[in-house]
């Protein structure tokens, strides 16, 4: 979930004093190399320009920077620090940002790495392209929000491969962390197939591209590039999608494979047979 800088308190929160071994924003920054001074502050000024801030919320002192990841203070920073610092880390709150960084022992490796989007906003209808055994592979996918991140069917319309009758409909509940979704998909007309995914979310939410993997035997492992692109809402709406019926996957490929990042959504009609 986003943290909006609204939901800072200017007020000074106690916390007691903190004197702790590692805390999370310590733990964070070291993941992305923005631990030194001179690199957090480029990416505070940063992230204070994005909320509209940046004439009063200066950044920290050195010797302020530094106490804060010593876990040397007694309250929460000034409400502007903890804006920008909800901004730099989304999903988390700033007094989760200076409470104790813990590594989980057993259990999911992944816990603590938040969502840097809202499960929500991938909601909706997308249209996706890959290619397996040199074929092209299309299909309209439709993700849901769920509790653990989303829930993926790309059945109906009927999945479309180039060369073969039909194409691979497949199930996915995948999870969301930071600005990627990392899950799991699994054919449902034949079980025995079933693989992985990686997909980064490009910002504006309107691409997300990366690679699947996929069991081929019980001893080979096949892989490739997936792109995902939204379709748009108004082109989609009070459209039956089991009367749909896509377009010929090597032009719906060739369509999304000269997307940039800062495109907007697709129509559904660019990805469709005309009727």
């Amino acid at each position: 979930m986003h943290t909006s800088s609204s939901s800072v308190s200017l007020s000074l929160v106690s916390l007691g004093t903190i004197r702790l071994v590692v805390i999370a924003l310590k733990a964070l920054l070291e993941e992305r190399h923005l631990h030194a001074y001179s690199e957090f502050v480029a990416e505070y000024n940063r992230r204070a320009r994005e909320l509209g801030v940046a004439r009063q919320a200066a950044p920290p002192t050195k010797a302020q920077y530094y106490r804060w990841l010593g876990g040397e203070i007694q309250h929460l920073p000034r409400g502007y620090h903890c804006a920008v610092l909800e901004r730099m880390f989304p999903g988390w709150t700033a007094k989760e940002l200076f409470g104790s960084q813990h590594t989980p022992r057993g259990g999911d490796v992944m816990t603590g790495v938040r969502p840097g989007v809202d499960a929500a906003e991938l909601a909706g209808l997308w249209v996706t392209s890959y290619v397996v055994d040199d074929c092209h592979h299309v299909d309209l996918s439709v993700v849901s929000a769920t509790k653990d991140g989303v829930s993926v069917k790309n059945y109906p319309p009927s999945p479309r491969l180039e060369g073969h009758e039909r194409g691979y409909a497949n199930d996915i509940d995948a999870g969301v962390f930071g600005r990627h979704v990392i899950g799991r998909w699994r054919n449902v007309n034949d079980r025995y197939f079933y693989g992985a995914l990686h997909l980064a979310v490009l910002p504006g939410e309107m691409t997300m591209d990366g690679f699947y993997t996929a069991v081929l035997t019980d001893t080979e492992v096949g892989d490739g590039r997936w792109t995902w692109a939204r379709v748009d809402t108004g082109s989609a709406a009070r459209v039956d999608l089991t009367a749909v019926t896509l377009a010929d996957p090597q032009e719906v490929s060739t369509l999304l494979s000269a997307r940039t990042r800062f495109d907007g959504p697709v129509a559904l009609a660019d990805v469709t047979e005309r009727r």
